[in-house]
């Protein structure tokens, strides 16, 4: 019995730290602006399945399915892209994982640990995944936003629609602030990253309770929100660990990154002395400055 619950929370670990590590919205908005730029308009001449296993198997039937369609858009909902096809109510629904990247090339050369191959006439498309925790799913257009993956998702923080009213919806929940910014199902694409920095930009320290916010903080966090997503899309990202752009680790906001790992260094606002501290919140790493932050 030792043993099950051992084996279970070794297992629990490491899903959680797949998880925490996984691409954010800004990361998979430049593989979306990638994909874009070289595949829209092609035409999917074959599918050729080279690995099936990913976190769910890739559906045996991928290649009839797709075969002869015309890409027409990609989207990104969240952290997930949708390919789009021309006269088809078929939706190809992508979700990289942790190490989950597209390369494309005009010559066939396999790699370990590639899954899927798409002929694109003299374009060759591949997905390449080490850890196999990303996953390629086929929807309806009826079936795709009511997916589980989709169905509870919260607003996309670059919209229209993150702003003040919708905050003014949760404003009665005691939970803490940086809980509230990481749940999907209330703001889409967020993660452990642009989570600190965020609110390192608004000043706002990530251990408030929601209650406790006024309308000026919430407009602060919305406007740092959307302030700090495109900063690191213009970037091309952030990359920590895994996150490649074809076979290029890009990911220059890195170096643009005030709080995130930055623990124990000097806060960049503050005067010298006062330092980036790390706790856990949630079982995650939150970095911010007990100064400026409040």
């Amino acid at each position: 019995m030792t043993n099950f619950f051992l084996i279970f929370f070794l297992v629990f670990f490491i899903l959680f730290k797949l998880l925490s590590d996984m691409p954010e919205l800004p990361e998979v908005e430049v593989v979306r602006c990638f994909l874009e730029s070289h595949v829209v308009g092609k035409k999917i001449q074959k599918v050729s399945i080279v690995n099936e296993k990913l976190r769910y198997k890739i559906p045996s039937n991928l290649n009839l399915s797709l075969r002869n369609m015309i890409i027409t858009k990609i989207l990104r909902r969240g952290k997930y892209l949708i390919l789009l096809f021309k006269s088809s109510k078929l939706n190809l629904l992508i979700h990289l994982g942790m190490t989950g990247y597209f390369r494309l090339s005009q010559k066939l050369k396999k790699k370990n640990h590639d899954h899927l191959i798409f002929f694109l006439g003299k374009k060759i498309l591949i997905y390449n995944d080490i850890r196999k925790f990303g996953f390629v799913k086929t929807y309806s257009d009826q079936e795709i936003f009511n997916s589980s993956h989709l169905k509870y998702m919260g607003v996309e923080p670059l919209s229209g629609n993150f702003n003040l009213n919708y905050f003014n919806s949760v404003r009665k929940r005691t939970g803490d602030l940086k809980g509230l910014l990481m749940n999907q199902s209330f703001v889409a694409g967020l993660g452990n990253i642009y989570c600190s920095e965020i609110l390192y930009d608004a000043r706002v320290s990530p251990l408030r309770k929601v209650n406790s916010l006024n309308d000026f903080e919430i407009e602060s966090i919305i406007k740092s929100t959307k302030k700090i997503l495109k900063k690191s899309i213009s970037f091309g990202g952030t990359t920590i660990k895994n996150f490649i752009v074809s076979e290029e680790k890009i990911g220059y906001f890195k170096n643009k990154l005030k709080v995130y790992s930055r623990d124990k260094k000097n806060c960049m606002r503050c005067l010298k002395g006062i330092v980036i501290k790390k706790i856990k919140q949630s079982g995650r790493s939150t970095f911010f400055c007990e100064k400026c932050q409040k």
